[in-house]
């Protein structure tokens, strides 16, 4: 009995573990991936492979690696481990790996990222936390989706992806899908659809050999829409009226003067700004259409924006020029891009010259001087006039007259009396040195002008009780020495210019900006700057939040600021003075040009012109008697 027991024991225990090993293998072939599979699968490594060492590690140190698939079977796991495990193991010599463990965690801060995805599904609940200072970064997706697609809906799951990763936002992102026959095929898209309607179209950039991985088409850039091909649409560009980096030339003081949104037409418009924005939409391929708010640009707090700013964020415009300066601490309500230009904010002043600009000309001596050479004058004058019909003087007003301007007589014009011939000595020594005098106040005046000392820093205006003029308060300047005026810079520019003899205003402006109202305005023009700048005022161009404008204009402007174009640009538009000459250093004296003597050179010419046309009436005077009694006459009157 004992016998058959064991051996009824030991049929039993063989069947069982029978029956486990049958559900073992069973287990285990369910596992592994068919063959045909693996071969897919290599297929997908090697062309993932391909795109991250071409067109990833050549650019950078670093990436990012994360492999998400929620409740993934067996057989998808093994596929993405299978890819990823294929990069690292060929790139290690070549690139640093940072694995992300997927976690909610604020994104690192390189720029590449691969994503192992096992369907579009995976990818839109990924959780990625850009913190606010990376926001304005440019970083780049490569997105892999390890789940075979059928040719219905491998579009619609690259679709999905690419709108997934334009709300994080990022705009650079291609995806690599394997439809069921084992074909790759890398996929990107384009921002805009037809007739310039906002929108995607997705592009097939390249397929991959289905042995080698390798693409079948030449490659030379990863990322379409990187290269900032906008499709001749048109962007509406809001422009801030500030002179010379955006000048309108209908633009008027008067606020009401222009509707809201109103349309520009670009023959008026000319400035730095202007023509940085030809550049840019020459480059990027895109149409401009201009819109002139009809208020200042101003960001006064939080939500509380007007002029360009205002537009910017109600979506009615896609970029904002003009001036813009990206320096205030409340800008980040928009995004902003690289700074292409800087000038110096700075106070402006007036400076008063004793005499005015062209004063030391028309008045080179006090009243009493004048007084009495217009008595001399007139005492010469009725003397000469008197006594010319007594002693019979030939050309005696001619001779006074050229006694007047110092010029010498022929000697047989002088009177032969005594009294006479004192009389006009005297006068030509006096006109001899009344002429020495002027050309040397002329000299003067041409080579330094006389002004008043001013202050050399925002402290000496405030010690001198200078009322600043602003169209907002500042934490620089005192409250009680402020007036708040709503106006343009031009506006106070005139305010602080026509301001009464003994007030004293200042205002704020860029030096760029001043520069160009005084070379508009050179002939009447007071004004400077006080040499201590505020601060310095970097110019950006602005675009609504998260804006995918940004990146493609930052690289074209990094690109003519290195081809130093926008220098070039600057030059044309402003004509600096030096900077000492412009705060009233009389230490340095400023050059005579041809431009300072071009009221000389026009009456010379005209002098010249006049003495060419007596002496051919002269010349011919000989033929016509007529015309001989003429210029008798005009000798002897």
């Amino acid at each position: 009995m004992r016998l058959v027991g064991l051996c009824l024991l030991s049929a039993l225990w063989l069947l069982g573990n029978s029956q486990d090993q049958r559900t073992g293998q069973e287990l285990l072939l369910a596992k592994l991936t068919p063959p045909q599979d693996e071969m897919k699968v290599q297929v997908l490594a090697k062309a993932t492979h391909y795109v991250v060492k071409n067109f990833i590690a050549n650019k950078i140190n670093t990436m990012v690696i994360r492999q998400d698939c929620m409740e993934c079977p067996d057989e998808l796991l093994d596929r993405q481990s299978t890819i990823v495990d294929h990069v690292l193991s060929n790139l290690a010599p070549n690139i640093s790996v940072v694995l992300h463990s997927g976690d909610d965690q604020e994104e690192t801060s390189w720029d590449y990222t691969l994503f192992v995805v096992n369907s579009q599904r995976e990818f839109l609940f990924l959780k990625i936390i850009f913190p606010d200072e990376l926001v304005e970064r440019e970083f780049y997706f490569v997105v892999v989706v390890t789940q075979f697609q059928s040719p219905d809906t491998v579009e619609a799951t690259v679709g999905k992806i690419i709108v997934a990763s334009l709300r994080f936002p990022v705009i650079n992102v291609v995806v690599v899908v394997q439809t069921t026959d084992g074909t790759v095929v890398l996929y990107a898209y384009s921002l805009f659809t037809t007739n310039c309607t906002i929108g995607l179209t997705l592009l097939e950039i390249n397929q991959f050999d289905p042995v080698t991985g390798e693409p079948l088409q030449p490659m030379t850039y990863l990322y379409p829409v990187r290269q900032g091909h906008l499709g001749n649409c048109v962007l509406n560009v809001t422009a801030n009226h500030m002179p010379p980096h955006f000048i309108y030339e209908k633009w008027t003081e008067e606020r009401n003067s222009y509707p809201e949104n109103q349309v520009v037409d670009p023959k008026d418009v000319s400035g730095i700004d202007w023509e940085v924005l030809q550049l840019l939409s020459k480059a990027l391929k895109f149409k401009i259409q201009l819109l002139l708010p009809s208020e200042p640009s101003q960001i006064f707090g939080e939500g509380n924006v007007t002029g360009s700013f205002a537009q910017l964020a109600d979506g009615s415009a896609q970029l904002a020029v003009g001036g813009l300066s990206g320096s205030d601490k409340r800008r980040w309500l928009f995004s902003k891009s690289t700074v292409y230009y800087q000038s110096q904010f700075v106070m402006v002043v007036r400076r008063d010259r004793y005499l005015g600009r062209f004063g030391p000309l028309m008045l080179p001596f006090r009243g009493k001087v004048w007084t009495m050479i217009i008595l001399i004058y007139a005492t010469a004058f009725v003397a000469t006039f008197a006594l010319s019909s007594r002693l019979r003087l030939r050309y005696s007003l001619e001779n006074l007259f050229l006694m007047t301007l110092g010029n010498p007589i022929p000697m047989h014009r002088l009177p032969g009396t005594g009294f006479l011939r004192y009389l006009v000595a005297s006068w030509l020594l006096l006109t001899l040195v009344l002429r020495g005098a002027y050309q040397a106040r002329l000299f003067d005046v041409l080579r330094m002008q006389q002004y008043r000392p001013l202050p050399k820093d925002v402290a000496g205006l405030i010690e001198d009780n200078y009322t600043l003029v602003s169209n907002g308060y500042h934490d620089f300047y005192p409250l009680r020495m402020t007036r708040r005026m709503s106006e343009s810079f031009s506006a106070r520019f005139d305010r602080v210019q026509h301001a009464a003899p003994g007030e004293r205003l200042t205002s704020i402006a860029l030096v760029s900006n001043l520069a160009y109202w005084n070379h508009r305005h050179r002939d009447i023009t007071r004004l400077t700057f006080v040499p201590q700048p505020i601060y310095t005022y970097q110019l950006v161009l602005y675009f609504p939040r998260r804006s995918f404008l940004k990146p493609a204009v930052d690289r074209k402007l990094k690109q003519l600021l290195g081809a130093g174009v926008i220098a070039q640009i600057g030059r044309r538009y402003v004509n600096y003075l030096c900077d000492k000459d412009l705060a009233g250093n009389r230490e340095l004296l400023p050059r005579i040009t041809n431009k300072l003597m071009g009221g000389v050179y026009r009456i010379h010419a005209l002098v010249i012109f006049l003495a060419t046309v007596v002496f051919g009436l002269e010349r011919i005077s000989h033929r016509w008697s007529w015309l001989t009694r003429l210029m008798e006459w005009f000798h002897r009157y």
